[in-house]
């Protein structure tokens, strides 16, 4: 569910920066859990609630909470999470979050009944709100790119359908996975008739029960895409695409 960095003040980023590199310890070959505990004069069972643990395998690299924080608090995942949707609903951003969930190792992946850490309540963070217009927005500086299938996401001169979804949502700070049948199954799903300005559509190209097409919600008539025929363009859907559409799902708030 990286990029998907919003940036809050550059003294609150510091602030918070200094917080985070004491309060968190990175796991050097032939560490256990119980001597990290000991060393760091906690037990060994706050040390895995802090960090998710449910086991005592660590690895070298690893970056674990070893300090509590008053300012943070839990929050159980629910169905159709992802980590943008959470910082918004705690006014805080996705680079934060990742910051104070070291046990969280894929941003793009979340489970129903997963329980992170989150800012609590009297924690503020000014954010910068993304819209259905924003996405279409940095969406059209790429009219006229070409089509290649595989894209490299450090391209933006050439690009597949997902790949050009991913880079305009990574541009206004939200991480989305990379193939379209992934990008299909992000977010919430949306009746076609309540769809908003930004939505993912996915399609079905070969009616072969696989999404393996992508594209941004305009209106109930048009989507803006990357297509094989037309590169980066607009697309009417009242006549190949109609028949073709799966369902129209939700990243935004």
């Amino acid at each position: 569910m990286k990029k998907i960095i919003l940036t809050a003040s550059i003294a609150g980023s510091l602030f918070f920066s200094s917080q985070v590199e004491a309060a968190n310890y990175t796991v050097k070959s032939g560490d256990v859990l119980w001597k990290i505990a000991y060393q760091h004069n906690i037990t060994l069972s706050q040390l895995m609630e802090w960090n998710g643990l449910s086991s005592d395998l660590i690895y070298p690299g690893q970056i674990l909470k070893v300090s509590e924080d008053n300012n943070i608090t839990k929050y159980t995942v629910t169905p159709g999470d992802t980590l943008y949707i959470i910082s918004q609903k705690f006014n805080t951003t996705i680079s934060e979050l990742i910051a104070i969930n070291p046990q969280i190792s894929n941003p793009n992946i979340l489970y129903i009944g997963q329980v992170i850490n989150v800012p609590s309540s009297n924690h503020n963070v000014p954010v910068r709100i993304v819209t259905g217009q924003d996405i279409i927005n940095t969406a059209k500086k790429y009219i006229g790119a070409g089509y290649l299938y595989g894209a490299s996401m450090d391209r933006t001169d050439v690009f597949d359908c997902s790949s050009f979804i991913k880079r305009v949502y990574e541009e206004n700070g939200i991480y989305l996975p990379r193939t379209s049948k992934e990008q299909a199954d992000f977010g919430s799903i949306v009746p076609f008739s309540q769809a908003k300005l930004g939505d993912i559509v996915s399609y079905d190209t070969d009616y072969n029960g696989t999404i393996d097409h992508v594209g941004l919600f305009i209106d109930p008539n048009t989507i803006l895409h990357a297509s094989s025929s037309k590169g980066v363009d607009y697309s009417n859907t009242n006549y190949y695409w109609k028949e073709r559409m799966v369902k129209v799902v939700r990243i935004l708030k």
